[in-house]
């Protein structure tokens, strides 16, 4: 396993911190970003960060995080402005009451949504026009005390799906349902309010990514679509958009 996240990381320090097509469909556009930058690109990074969010990357106690921080969200800044057709210091952002960012009223109507998630070294960006969208990513890796999170944040009948696997499939397994579910939260918008037993997906990850229960005060499976790829060697992700 250690060798295997060693090829990984060399594989994506390769890409040198170009953004890269991950999936496009009619629906929603991904991009990925390697978040381990030569020094002169995190200066030039730096260079578009608000105040604020320069004030947020001095507050990291590790320069590796740091350094994950300033490229991430300088990358952020860089995509949507090619998209918005601006500068990408003139990029502003709002939260929502639950946390999550937006593009602040500043820039008119557009109904372009976007959501980014990272892990281990790699960066995903999602778009989409007009619907709502959340994506997540997962570095493949062993994860302990599988039951005990499975207790706290699956559903029942997620529960009995993993526990129905064999031993050597369960860490991949729970990975591909996290972030399945969490794709799905962060589209929704709703933050912790909406809890994480309150929709079923599938945990398969050979199989095709499904929500295939959600609760009725919270919205209907019919409105929600849900596509599991991989991102990168040793990653697993998902997005999940509105219809």
């Amino acid at each position: 396993m250690a060798a295997d996240l060693e090829h990984c990381a060399a594989t994506e320090s390769d890409r040198s911190s170009r953004p890269f097509g991950v999936l496009e469909t009619p629906a929603v556009e991904i991009v990925g970003v390697c978040l381990d930058a030569p020094a002169e690109i995190v200066a030039a990074l730096w260079q578009l960060l608000s105040r604020d969010e320069r004030e947020r990357a001095e507050k990291f106690r590790f320069s590796e995080h740091r350094q994950h921080y300033i490229v991430a969200r300088g990358s952020l800044r860089r995509l949507l402005a090619e998209r918005l057709r601006i500068a990408p210091r003139s990029v502003e952002f709002v939260e929502t009451e639950y946390g999550k960012p937006r593009l602040a009223p500043v820039h008119g109507s557009t109904d372009l949504d976007f959501n980014l998630s990272h892990s281990g070294a790699l960066a995903l960006y999602a778009f989409a026009s007009g619907r709502a969208v959340g994506v997540d990513i997962e570095l493949i890796r062993e994860v302990p005390d599988i039951d005990d999170l499975a207790a706290r944040f699956f559903s029942p009948s997620e529960i009995a799906s993993l526990q129905a696997l064999p031993l050597a499939r369960r860490s991949l397994a729970f990975l591909a349902c996290w972030t399945r579910k969490e794709a799905f939260i962060k589209a929704l918008g709703q933050g912790l309010s909406c809890p994480l037993d309150a929709f079923d997906v599938t945990i398969d990850p050979d199989a095709p990514a499904r929500i295939t229960r959600i609760e009725a005060g919270i919205g209907s499976v019919a409105n929600w679509t849900m596509q599991a790829f991989t991102p990168s060697p040793c990653y697993i992700a998902a997005v999940a958009y509105r219809r």
